[in-house]
């Protein structure tokens, strides 16, 4: 069939009595005989997904649908970088937890998950078709159902993948969409077009052969996180980092005895996860902190500084590695909120600090039951930086370049949550080879 190379007029059907399916057919939506489809059969398989952190803080949400009695199949970047996630059918809370994924694929994007509980109202993708002139989308307002309807546009297909563009934005990424027969036809989902970020349909077609690749037992969404399709630059190829702000730039350099910072500081770098977030947190000559997801597009009223990629790290303590002035480690949650003691997967602190007495040192060891080097010491008495801090938290680089910069920003007048008064913002990360 040929498809519209514009979009169609946009049909709001209201479906609250049983008229109103009747009355579709005036606008070519046939309900279905052959396959006992409907408007109402569907939109109880579409469910609303929320995911969550380490620290159960709400990330994103968005919309998958179920297509068998425990599977939910979404788009996978909604899921991506999440401990846990719940999925609700559409306007309703009658909730039911996600298990864990069961399959997952970088090429059309998508993971299925595991339910709790099960939902008997599942599409079911031996009723999808190849090819459709229109589709339409399904959606709830007022405990009322709707339907918003699209002429296609013409298929673009790639080396292993097709889709179809959809002009209408009011559709939503993660909802499946249906034929005029009430038919599945696919997912809808964002793909870069033409250098541009764009919703198009992936027909159902590419669904199917991910059911094959499902695991008989799901794997918790946490391992989703460290799951890529991308090659990163080695280690050995990276001399530093350069971080780039509105106040000036700090050259950076990752040690090796913490290998999973330093590899996990590369991808997010590679992946421009740091770009635009703020510094969200100083402490007066103390220390900078930066790196948290919920600062690009923060409001100056915003609390901010709860959000990192939605995973966490190991603590890794190594002897030598302490907190001098300079140094550079993992921001953690207190343990009242981090039993399990770990890193966040990105947030980080560039200590300012201040040079300690021997007395003030004394006392510090007494108190922490720990013993400092000769080396600490000396640093920590001419050099300075931040004694009290070792032990509880790991540190894995340190500035060689821009401690100018750093000791501007530890300066600046704060708000009462130690938040700069004026936005001090990461332009971006480069990679100093």
């Amino acid at each position: 069939m040929l498809r519209f190379f514009t979009l169609s007029v946009i049909s709001f059907i209201l479906l609250s009595c049983n008229p109103a399916e009747k009355s579709s057919s005036k606008k070519k939506i046939r309900p279905a005989t052959s396959y006992n489809l409907s408007y109402k059969s569907n939109v109880k398989a579409i469910v609303s997904i929320e995911t969550f952190d380490h620290y159960s803080r709400r990330l994103k949400t968005g919309y998958g649908f179920y297509i068998a009695k425990d599977i939910v199949v979404t788009n996978l970047d909604l899921i991506k970088g999440c401990y846990k996630a719940k999925v609700t059918p559409m306007n309703t809370d009658d909730y039911t937890d996600v298990r864990g994924y069961i399959a997952y694929d970088f090429n059309t994007g998508l993971v299925l998950l595991k339910t709790q509980t099960k939902n008997l109202n599942y599409l079911n993708l031996k009723y999808a078709v190849a090819e459709t002139d229109s589709v339409y989308c399904l959606y709830r307002k007022d405990r009322k159902l709707f339907i918003r309807q699209v002429a296609l546009l013409p298929e673009i297909n790639r080396d292993t993948i097709s889709f179809v563009p959809v002009t209408n934005s009011m559709m939503l990424s993660g909802k499946p969409v249906f034929t005029p027969d009430h038919r599945p036809y696919g997912i809808l989902q964002y793909r870069i077009v033409n250098n541009e970020n764009q919703l198009v349909e992936l027909p159902a077609k590419w669904i199917s052969p991910l059911v094959k690749k499902v695991k008989k037992h799901p794997e918790g969404l946490y391992n989703l996180s460290i799951k890529t399709d991308k090659v990163y630059p080695s280690y050995k190829t990276i001399k530093g980092f350069r971080i780039i702000t509105n106040m000036g730039n700090i050259d950076i350099r990752l040690f090796n005895q913490t290998p999973k910072y330093r590899d996990n500081f590369i991808k997010l770098v590679s992946d421009h996860f740091y770009d635009s977030l703020l510094v969200h947190r100083v402490l007066k000559k103390f220390l900078i902190q930066t790196g948290a997801a919920d600062t690009k597009y923060a409001k100056k009223d915003d609390v901010v500084g709860w959000q990192g990629p939605g995973y966490t790290l190991p603590m890794n303590i190594q002897p030598g590695l302490f907190h001098r002035r300079g140094a550079i480690a993992a921001s953690k949650l207190p343990k009242d909120r981090n039993p399990k003691n770990r890193s966040d997967g990105s947030q980080f602190y560039i200590i300012a600090g201040r040079v300690f007495s021997t007395l003030e040192l004394d006392d510090i060891e007494k108190e922490k039951g720990i013993r400092y080097t000769a080396k600490q010491r000396e640093v920590y008495s001419t050099i300075g930086g931040a004694s009290y801090l070792d032990g509880d938290y790991t540190v894995f680089g340190e500035v060689i370049n821009g401690m100018r910069i750093v000791d501007k920003i530890a300066d600046v007048k704060t708000y009462s949550v130690d938040r700069p008064v004026i936005d001090i913002r990461i332009k971006t990360v480069e990679i100093i080879r």
